[in-house]
């Protein structure tokens, strides 16, 4: 289990089963906002001046997903990532391409993610905030991270299968075709 220390500047990862550092974060700006994924191998962070940030905790690596973030958050247990900037909604359904990532126009600012009875919703209140609004999320491509993340590579490539082609979509093939072979699985590969 990995847990996390914020020093304004400086995010700390330990390993709580061997009490070790897995690694330090520096910054160049203060913090506000961070999160692990899931799997605790990768942590979303923003800055005060709201740039969104991906760090890889397998290759030590930090890339720069949006700037002027005003909301972001990991699907719940997915490897999907939802932010706002401005009004758009994107939506990364295979974080490990951050290039390809799914643009919705919004009017309003992103209040939160529901997940409930199979559908994955993003909620959106209006400038007013009298109302609330909700764009849904490709549920196929959130159970092919599930599916992925589990090594189900079977499970994984029949859901990619039934879907139309889109970058998302070519993303995840992509990513499916890499672990089918670090884990020499013939049949999907």
């Amino acid at each position: 289990m990995i847990a996390y220390l914020l020093d304004l500047q400086t995010i700390s990862l330990f390993d709580l089963n061997t009490s070790s550092i897995v690694s330090q974060i520096s910054h160049d700006s203060k913090i506000d906002y961070l999160e692990l994924n899931a799997n605790s191998n990768k942590l979303l962070f923003k800055d005060k001046r709201k740039q969104l940030y991906l760090y890889n905790l397998t290759t030590l690596s930090k890339s720069t997903l949006l700037p002027y973030c005003t909301f972001a958050k990991w699907v719940p247990q997915s490897e999907v990532v939802v932010a706002q900037n401005r009004q758009n909604l994107n939506v990364w359904y295979s974080i490990d391409s951050p290039e390809k990532v799914t643009i919705y126009n919004i009017k309003g600012d992103v209040e939160g993610i529901e997940r409930k009875n199979g559908k994955t919703e993003v909620l959106v209140s209006d400038s007013s905030g009298n109302a609330i609004s909700s764009y849904s999320l490709d549920e196929a491509l959130i159970e092919f991270g599930f599916a992925l993340e589990a090594k189900d590579l079977e499970k994984a490539a029949l859901i990619l299968d039934n879907s139309k082609l889109t970058n998302e979509t070519e993303a995840n093939w992509i990513s499916l075709a890499k672990m089918a072979v670090e884990t020499q699985n013939i049949y999907v590969a």
